[in-house]
């Protein structure tokens, strides 16, 4: 009787070991891409809420900078442009003053000015408040 030997090629991959690999890697690549996206929206809520407190700092600056007797009680509500990484976005800007103190004759001697300042990222609306005091000289 002779022994036949069987030769065998153990030197590759299976098809299923190869399939499992690949679904190993997809899913791990799923979970990459998904940390970039979440990293890419927290990075542009960070940019709106920067851009947001350079907007309230600059109309807060623009009231402070007109003289005592100009303070009007009523100010409208307006909308502000502003690019942020290329696009477009809409600022809701809300200046409001209120007289803290008055002399004998009514007149007010201190006032409290406030800017606030509105915007909407991904169905979320947030908002910067900016709030300074100033008196009569």
């Amino acid at each position: 009787m002779s022994q036949i030997k069987s030769i065998r090629n153990n030197s590759g991959f299976t098809l299923v070991e190869v399939m499992m690999a690949m679904l190993i890697a997809v899913i791990g690549m799923f979970g990459v891409l998904e940390t970039i996206s979440v990293t890419l929206q927290h990075n542009l809520k960070n940019e709106l809420r920067n851009e947001g407190v350079k907007v309230g700092e600059k109309y807060m600056t623009e009231l402070r900078g007109k003289n005592f007797g100009r303070y009007s009680v009523a100010y409208t509500t307006f909308t502000a442009k502003r690019k942020v990484r290329g696009a477009s976005k809409d600022y809701t800007v809300e200046r409001t003053t209120q007289t803290l103190a008055s002399d004998e004759t009514g007149s007010p001697t201190s006032m409290r000015l406030q800017v606030v300042v509105r915007w909407a990222f991904r169905n979320t609306s947030s908002q910067n408040r900016v709030v300074s005091v100033v008196a009569k000289p």
